[in-house]
């Protein structure tokens, strides 16, 4: 089996992209706290969808 660098995954650039941008929908921009709310929600479920993507259709590893 072959294996890469924590810094090649995909998925784990797609997961610390999304929690940057949680923290900074969270903490960094000053608009309404329920937009907040709803847009790191939004974040946070494209993030898993994008992951799921990843991790079904681009991979290299047999899946079963």
């Amino acid at each position: 089996m072959s294996t890469k660098s924590i810094w090649e995954s995909k998925v784990n650039w797609t997961q610390i992209v999304s929690v940057l941008a949680m923290i900074l929908a969270m903490f960094g921009i000053d608009i309404d706290p329920d937009f907040q709310g709803r847009l790191a929600v939004s974040i946070s479920a494209v993030a898993a969808a994008v992951t799921m993507i990843w991790r079904t259709w681009y991979t290299h590893k047999r899946l079963v």
